[in-house]
C-alpha cells in the first residue's frame, strides 16, 4: 500500500531570520516561512510539496517528488502508479509493454527535470526556470507521460482557465509559451515523434486585461522624489533616467558604470531579454552613484543599492501614500514600480525623442511594444501635435 506524504527539510538559519521560543521566522522567495530550531542549531520545517511512496511488482520502493501542493494530485499520482503495479500483477501486462505503451517510458516528471537541467545550462535565471516549471507543471498535472499530451488537452485548459477567470490572457499567454517550448524540446531530444502543440495559438492579451499601468506626471515625479529618503529618491533617479527595471537596479553593480564616458554596461544575465547591452548615462546620475558608492564603500563588485523586489515595492507604495498620489485612479489605471520604466519611455516620447531611439534606450525587440505599453499619449498631447500643422482656410 502506497502513502503520500510531505518532506521535512533542514537548513541553516537564514540570514534576517528571527528566532522567538524556538520558532524561526524568515522570509524568502516573497513568503513568509516558518521552522523549528533544532539542537545542532539548524531549522527544521516542512516543504509544501508532497512526494509520493509505493512499492512495485517486485517489492523495490520508490519514493516520488509529486511536484504538487495539492493533496487531490498528489493522490491521483499514487494511484496512477499503483493501477500500473495491478495491471502487471493482474498479467495483463508486463512492464516491458507498459514501457513501450507509454512512448518509451518517459515520464513528463523525468522529461521535466532534463528540461529544468538543459535551461539553466542555456543560461536562464534560476527563477525563470522554476517559473516555467511550474507553468508546466500546473497545465500538465493530470497527465504523467509525455505521451498523454496532446492539443485537445492544453486547449481545454485554456477554455477552462478563460471560463474560470482566474488568470489574464497575458497570463495564460506565459503558460502556453512554457508548456510549447517543453514539448518543443521534447521533440528535439525525441522523446515525442511530432510537437503536439505546434498549432496551439495563443490568446490576444490585450483583452481581459486586469491591470493597466499609467505613467506618472512631471508633478508627481517631484512630489515622489521629495518624500523618499537618499536612498530610495537614487533608486528612483535611475530608473526614471534609465528605464531599468527594479531587477536590474537591485543587481546593478559599481563595476557596470563608466564614470568618465557616462556609459552603462547591462549584462545579460541581470536582463529580462538575455541581451547585453551598452546605454548612454546622464552625466549627474553618474556622479550621483559615484558619490552614493563612495560614501558608503561600496566595493565595484558589491551591489549598490542591495534592496529586492518585495522591499523596493512596499518602499514605493509607502512613497506615493506620503506623496499624496493614489496608487489607481477613477479611470482605473494603477501606478507601481514599473511605472517609473513607463514614465522613463513617456518623458522621451513628450521630449520628441524618434520612436526608434525610445526603442532602443528601453531595449524592446520592436518600436510597437515601446509605443503600446509604455509611452503613454494624453488628449493634450495629441492636442499640442495638432497644433503645429497649418491652418487651412
Amino acid at each position: 500500500m502506497g502513502s503520500i506524504f510531505r518532506v521535512h527539510k533542514s537548513i541553516p538559519v537564514p540570514k534576517g531570520a528571527t528566532i522567538k521560543n524556538g520558532i524561526v521566522t524568515w522570509s524568502a522567495d516573497g513568503k513568509t516561512r516558518k521552522g523549528k530550531l533544532t539542537k545542532n542549531g539548524k531549522v527544521s520545517f516542512q516543504v509544501e510539496t508532497w512526494s509520493v511512496l509505493y512499492t512495485d511488482e517486485k517489492g523495490k520502493t520508490h519514493r516520488i517528488a509529486a511536484k504538487t501542493k495539492n493533496r487531490s494530485v498528489a493522490e491521483k499520482i499514487l494511484a496512477n502508479y499503483e493501477a500500473e503495479i495491478d495491471r502487471i500483477r493482474a498479467g495483463v501486462v508486463t512492464r516491458e509493454e507498459l514501457t513501450r505503451a507509454q512512448d518509451g517510458g518517459v515520464s513528463i516528471d523525468n522529461a521535466l527535470e532534463k528540461f529544468r537541467t538543459k535551461m539553466t545550462a542555456d543560461g536562464s535565471k534560476p527563477k525563470s526556470v522554476k517559473t516555467v516549471i511550474q507553468q508546466v507543471t500546473g497545465m500538465l498535472k493530470n497527465l504523467s507521460h509525455v505521451s498523454q499530451i496532446k492539443r485537445e488537452y492544453v486547449e481545454k485548459w485554456v477554455a477552462d482557465e478563460v471560463k474560470r477567470g482566474r488568470y489574464t490572457n497575458k497570463t495564460i499567454n506565459h503558460y502556453l509559451t512554457a508548456v510549447k517550448s517543453f514539448t518543443q524540446y521534447l521533440f528535439d531530444i525525441e522523446a515525442i515523434k511530432s510537437n503536439p502543440l505546434r498549432l496551439v495559438k495563443k490568446l490576444n492579451p490585450a483583452l481581459n486585461q486586469k491591470k493597466k499601468r499609467r505613467a506618472l506626471t512631471a508633478d508627481e515625479v517631484e512630489r515622489l522624489l521629495a518624500v523618499a529618503d537618499d536612498r530610495r529618491k537614487l533608486i528612483y533617479r535611475i530608473a526614471l533616467g534609465t528605464g531599468l527595471r527594479s531587477t536590474e537596479l537591485s543587481l546593478l553593480v559599481p563595476n557596470q558604470i563608466n564614470f568618465k564616458k557616462n556609459q552603462l554596461t547591462i549584462e545579460a544575465e541581470k536582463t529580462k531579454n538575455k541581451k547585453a547591452d551598452v546605454l548612454p548615462m546622464r552625466p549627474d546620475l553618474v556622479f550621483a552613484v559615484k558619490e552614493w558608492c563612495a560614501l558608503h564603500s561600496i566595493e565595484p563588485q558589491s551591489r549598490v543599492f542591495g534592496f529586492n523586489s518585495d522591499s523596493i515595492r512596499r518602499s514605493f507604495y509607502n512613497d506615493l501614500k506620503k506623496a499624496g498620489i493614489e496608487r489607481i485612479g477613477a479611470d482605473g489605471r494603477s501606478i507601481d514600480v514599473h511605472s517609473l520604466r513607463k514614465t522613463f519611455g513617456t518623458m522621451l516620447a513628450k521630449a520628441g525623442v524618434p520612436l526608434t531611439t525610445v526603442q532602443r534606450l528601453m531595449r524592446h525587440s520592436t518600436p510597437l511594444l515601446t509605443a503600446k505599453l509604455y509611452i503613454d499619449v494624453e488628449g493634450v498631447d495629441m492636442m499640442q501635435a495638432l497644433e503645429k500643422l497649418p491652418g487651412f482656410s
